[in-house]
């Protein structure tokens, strides 16, 4: 992305116009391999609606305890 294309996009554009083509790669390759993908952005997205997104991920990145714990479970329920 160029300096002039960021000054018209909020962070939160710039960010999807990176991570959605990793995502649908991931997602391509697990499909591919004939494997899991677990839809981590969705599952974070979805319980930052309920509770805003600091108790999942308090720099919007990195898991929190709480966040690990629920992509565990998400991962539990996809593989069982």
């Amino acid at each position: 992305m160029t300096p002039q294309s960021r000054r018209g996009a909020s962070r939160s554009e710039q960010w999807r116009t990176d991570l959605d083509p990793k995502i649908q790669a991931v997602h391509k390759l697990a499909r591919a391999y004939g494997t899991h993908a677990l839809d981590a952005d969705g599952r974070f997205a979805e319980l930052a609606a309920k509770t805003g997104p600091g108790y999942w991920a308090a720099d919007g990145v990195h898991p929190t305890p709480a966040g690990h714990a629920a992509l565990a479970a998400a991962w539990l329920r996809l593989v069982e």
